[in-house]
């Protein structure tokens, strides 16, 4: 972690209420070069058709051209390009995947680092899903031990269909608006839910509320509503953020994606 992001992570553990009101500056070359760095060399370019490779042989230019577009505000988060693959074993079907460009997926990462260092704060010790520094296997490791030290009477494992498919924007971007006020990284955060996806040469974009259909939105959630854009690095951060607010953690171990893990123990509830 960089000085100035652990200076954020810092602020953020001591103020649990304060809302950070400039970050964006902290979007520049040096940082995105810096972030690059831990970008997936075996990714797939996304609608520009524009390979890692590509892009890393232009590296210096193009994190310019990305920091100067964001000063300008002219920044514009393109569709991703949405593809089918396979459900894990033994589940039939297929799931979609998002897949931006390589400068978008560079500033996604970009961001995901920022709010990892303000909501790291924030998330219960218990949820292990898109963490720096966790994995399954610590999931599974903490799910261990509670079942030999604990009096667990249940463990319950359930999966969320279509997590990322059934967000609620607007939930998410008021819970990310509890500790982000930095109006540059919010409107990123924006233009990426409304960009769009991709796939075979049709842009489908989310969906608006006809007028007159409040009531209906708040008894399920509308089209519009629903996250199509899978894949990104900030959607993954962004889908904890809704989980830690979602609250949860009763004794539960939270694994990766959307499974959530619970081990129910005798003195916390009586079922």
């Amino acid at each position: 972690m960089s000085t100035q992001l652990a200076q954020i992570a810092k602020k953020a553990k001591l103020d649990r209420k304060v809302r950070f009101t400039s970050l964006a500056h902290l979007l520049t070359p040096e940082f995105l070069k810096d972030t690059w760095a831990t970008i997936n060399r075996r990714g797939a370019g996304g609608v520009d058709g524009e390979s890692i490779e590509q892009f890393e042989s232009e590296l210096e230019q193009r994190v310019r051209e990305i920091s100067e577009r964001l000063k300008a505000g002219t920044y514009r988060a393109p569709p991703v390009r949405r593809v089918d693959i396979p459900k894990g074993p033994g589940k039939s079907g297929t799931r979609p995947l998002g897949i931006p460009t390589v400068a978008d997926r560079l500033l996604q990462k970009a961001v995901a680092r920022i709010l990892e260092a303000v909501f790291e704060a924030d998330f219960c010790d218990a949820s292990y899903g898109y963490r720096p520094g966790r994995s399954p296997h610590h999931a599974l490791r903490a799910l261990r031990e509670q079942i030999v030290t604990q009096k667990v009477s249940h463990i319950f494992e359930a999966d969320i269909r279509g997590y990322f498919n059934h967000v609620c924007h607007s939930w998410l971007q008021r819970m990310v608006r509890e500790r982000i006020a930095d109006p540059v990284l919010l409107s990123l955060i924006g233009k990426w839910l409304k960009a769009g996806a991709m796939q075979e040469g049709v842009l489908r974009q989310p969906k608006r509320l006809p007028p007159g259909l409040r009531e209906r939105r708040q008894r399920s959630t509308s089209e519009h509503d629903r996250m199509q854009r899978p894949g990104g690095a900030t959607e993954q951060t962004r889908s904890e953020v809704l989980s830690h607010f979602q609250n949860l953690t009763a004794t539960p171990v939270r694994a990766v994606r959307s499974a959530l893990i619970v081990a129910v123990t005798h003195s916390t509830h009586s079922w």
